[in-house]
């Protein structure tokens, strides 16, 4: 049983650390929580079962497309919900992207509410479950794990080899001198919710086939993420990457071991303990405090 659960964890758990992720891009640069990534993950799902079951395009075509139109939603988000309200009070942001992911959500019910509430989308290895001594694996996790971590992969790589990575590093440590250096710091904005945005898709393409996809299933993944994050640190890559195989690892082994109740609310757990406990995090800088 014990070897099951660490599989599903890490499984379950690459995904929450790749949205985390998406979450900690924008959060870096712009020091805002984008509460609208849940739904934004939702609708990369539903656009990825489109271009798969829809219009019979390949599994690998339908998550590079799927990525792409997120990567653009994530511009208009940028667009819509973030820069008009640049210099207002931080709550006026909040609430913003809480009403921007209402807006998407309710997108997504009129657009393909008609197909059924809870959409099943085909695995890309349809071959049976492999058994290792007591150990069941299912294809599409081992395919959900490798995608993710190549994900991952990629982006710690963009981060910190490439010149757009560096920007974007400069800007999250002082818009002001970035500005000050040349570095447009707008676009560098732009660039990080479309980021985001992508890997909330590319996450939804991974997860799809294990689970249904359905109007409401960004709410409790951005929950799970945001632990993810908390738990890491925000504003660490490193950290959500983490946290999120954390978080993965402790719901799956709670839910095993104590209730399978505790698998939903683990992450509150977590929230609530790392607050008290350590408040930024695994890789979160230490708060300094003038006397």
């Amino acid at each position: 049983m014990l070897p099951y659960l660490v599989v599903s964890g890490l499984t379950t758990g690459s995904l929450y650390a790749l949205v985390a992720m998406g979450l900690v891009i924008v959060y870096k640069a712009t020091t805002v929580v984008n509460f609208a990534h849940g739904e934004l993950f939702m609708v990369g799902g539903f656009l990825a079962y489109t271009f798969h079951v829809l219009l019979k395009l390949g599994y690998v075509v339908s998550l590079v497309l799927a990525v792409v139109a997120a990567l653009l939603l994530g511009l208009v988000t940028e667009r819509v919900a973030y820069r008009p309200l640049t210099r207002a009070p931080a709550i006026s942001l909040v609430l913003a992207a809480v009403g921007f992911s209402f807006v998407l959500k309710g997108a997504a019910r009129q657009i393909w509410g008609g197909l059924g509430d809870y959409i099943p989308f085909p695995p890309l290895v349809a071959t049976p479950a492999i058994t290792l001594g007591g150990l069941i694996l299912v294809p599409q996790q081992l395919v959900v794990l490798a995608g993710a971590l190549i994900c991952m992969g990629l982006f710690m790589v963009f981060f910190t080899s490439t010149r757009a990575g560096k920007m974007l590093q400069a800007t999250a440590e002082n818009a002001k001198a970035a500005r000050l250096a040349g570095i447009r710091v707008d676009r560098v904005y732009a660039f990080t919710w479309a980021a985001g945005a992508a890997t909330g898709a590319a996450a939804a393409v991974l997860m799809a086939p294990l689970t249904f996809v359905y109007p409401d299933v960004g709410s409790p993944l951005l929950v799970k993420a945001f632990a993810a994050a908390v738990l890491g640190g925000f504003g660490s890559l490193p950290g959500a990457v983490l946290g999120g195989f954390s978080i993965g690892l402790i719901e799956n082994l709670a839910g095993g071991y104590i209730h399978t109740s505790f698998t939903d609310i683990s992450a509150f757990l977590v929230i609530m303990v790392v607050l008290v406990v350590r408040p930024t995090g695994f890789f979160g800088p230490r708060a300094v405090r003038r006397i």
